[in-house]
């Protein structure tokens, strides 16, 4: 869930909402309240937050203006409610604060609606990180529920997905397609083309596995029609035409793929996935090496590419590759499985043997290992192995390279043996083409 990186927050602070008493005149609109006497003393107390120095003060002072507030809480002043939720947000009881939201936007004008818009989205950013936070720690009940109540202060593409993958990862098919329908229905204004492609895609391909193919092929087409040149939904959309018998609509879709040349690197990765899941492996290799030729360091594209020659058959051109693999991820299962099943099929088998072994010796296996691009310059590497012979605090070091194969940065990370996993950020003003680490302590 390569998505899933913190966000900051832009909500409505103490002090916006400690002057909201008196004409604003905020984003060029009038917006008045009645001046009330819990919620002025609820206010004055939250306008101490900008001097709290602990989550413990802060805790605190949200306490004290809940209790201000509490000796007004029926009234039929839409700033009470307001204050609520912006309090119930501060001591973390989402579902209240959401009530209070609903409670304030059936009351206040239409001038005064953008303060709501601000708590939700205050609301949201601080659900959305506690979710990413327990993903983090593979508490995935509780970054379920996270991401399932941010959609209910302030629909997001992105929460929809969150949620509707973790669904699937729990195995809840039923209910991460419909998740993923409400994020279709949901009123979004201005959603983000990337995070609709991914909402389609993912629908998709849930009913796919669901052996609702009619359904799938419904939903690609209605995106298609609006979206004509998405090529990433027609290789999905191709798939299953094939799967439903319909070879010769969906061998003209490929092959019109093919011969695109204006597709990013991305793009061809995603088509290089599609075919290889209809098994049509010569085309996937042709598509993966578009996807190398793109961006010759990015990790997937390369491991991609080899294991979609071998599977077509053409092991030996990708040997080479193979052994860059395991030199620059040294510790991937696999790049070794890989590099092994490479010499295997061109019959070097007595080296494939010694291959197998030399991986066997090795103190870590990793299974996972990841770079994804977040905003502001940020990039999230992930990295999930099992431990065989380490033991204590290790570090291993990373270079992150550039489009030239230069390297940009370089981090040395420490974590336990024992920890199974790890997460860091990096920052890079230079856009960042690929990663590879070293050996333990090396």
């Amino acid at each position: 869930m390569s998505n899933m990186v913190r966000t900051g927050a832009r909500a409505a602070t103490a002090a916006t909402l400690a002057s909201i008493f008196t004409a604003a005149g905020l984003f060029g609109q009038e917006c008045e309240f009645d001046p009330n006497s819990a919620a002025s003393t609820a206010s004055e107390a939250l306008q101490e937050l900008a001097e709290a120095a602990t989550a413990q003060d802060s805790l605190t002072i949200f306490t004290e203006a809940w209790e201000a507030l509490g000796a007004d809480l029926d009234s039929d002043n839409p700033v009470v409610p307001l204050l609520g939720a912006q309090i119930q947000i501060g001591l973390g009881n989402f579902p209240d604060a959401v009530g209070f939201l609903d409670r304030y936007d059936a009351t206040a004008s239409p001038e005064c609606m953008m303060h709501s818009e601000a708590q939700r989205y205050n609301g949201w950013v601080r659900l959305y990180n506690r979710g990413v936070t327990a993903y983090g720690a593979s508490d995935f009940e509780t970054a379920l529920d996270a991401f399932a109540l941010a959609n209910e202060f302030n629909p997001d593409l992105r929460t929809y997905s969150n949620a509707a993958l973790l669904q699937s990862q729990l195995g809840d098919n039923a209910g991460a397609i419909e998740t993923y329908r409400a994020a279709l229905a949901a009123d979004i204004p201005e959603a983000d083309a990337e995070s609709l492609r991914g909402i389609v895609r993912g629908l998709g391909d849930m009913l796919a596995i669901e052996d609702r193919a009619d359904e799938a092929l419904q939903i690609y087409s209605d995106y298609l029609a609006g979206n004509p040149d998405d090529v990433v939904i027609q290789i999905r959309y191709a798939g299953v035409l094939a799967d439903q018998g319909q070879a010769e609509e969906s061998a003209a879709i490929y092959a019109e793929t093919l011969e695109r040349t204006d597709l990013t690197y991305q793009q061809w990765l995603e088509v290089g996935v599609g075919f290889y899941n209809t098994q049509n492996f010569p085309d996937a290799a042709t598509a993966f090496g578009n996807a190398r030729e793109g961006n010759p360091y990015n990790k997937e594209a390369m491991e991609n590419y080899v294991n979609a020659s071998i599977q077509s058959g053409r092991p030996g051109p990708v040997i080479a590759l193979a052994d860059t693999l395991t030199r620059w991820y040294p510790y991937d299962a696999l790049a070794h499985q890989l590099r092994f099943q490479a010499l295997g099929r061109a019959d070097m088998n007595e080296r494939a043997m010694e291959v197998m072994g030399e991986e066997q010796e090795l103190p870590l296996s990793v299974t996972f290992a990841q770079m994804a691009a977040a905003e502001g310059g940020r990039y999230v590497v992930q990295v999930a192995f099992t431990n065989r012979t380490a033991g204590g605090t290790l570090q291993i070091p990373f270079e992150f390279v550039d489009a030239g194969g230069q390297v940009v940065t370089e981090h040395t990370h420490a974590f336990e043996a024992d920890s199974g996993g790890f997460t860091f950020e990096i920052e890079s003003d230079i856009p960042l083409a690929g990663f590879r680490y070293g050996t333990i302590g090396g």
